[in-house]
């Protein structure tokens, strides 16, 4: 009895997080589109997260670069990978070099 009961949980958490992982075509696709989007016209700096009063390979920047710290906060908020060329660009604008 006590095996079924550990099975029907073990089913309960799979099908929980396989309910939450799951994204329906048209929210990928709509997801494709504004990376094409995002390729096509660079978005301003003043649109991601300002990196610039952080240190460099410190743990305030999680021991990254800036660009790379960057890239994974827009990541983390938008599921959505910069480029390392266009994060270098925005560092750039929020630091001003």
């Amino acid at each position: 009895m006590v095996k079924l009961a550990w099975c029907l949980v073990v089913v309960a958490i799979v099908g929980i997080v396989v309910a939450l992982a799951a994204q329906p075509a048209s929210a990928q696709e709509q997801g494709q589109t504004q990376m094409g989007q995002m390729q096509d016209q660079p978005a301003a700096a003043g649109e991601y997260p300002n990196v610039s009063g952080l240190g460099p390979f410190a743990g305030e920047s999680n021991y990254m670069s800036l660009p790379g710290y960057l890239r994974w906060m827009v990541f983390r908020e938008q599921k959505v990978w910069l480029s390392v060329p266009e994060a270098k660009r925005i560092v750039g604008e929020h630091t001003g070099g």
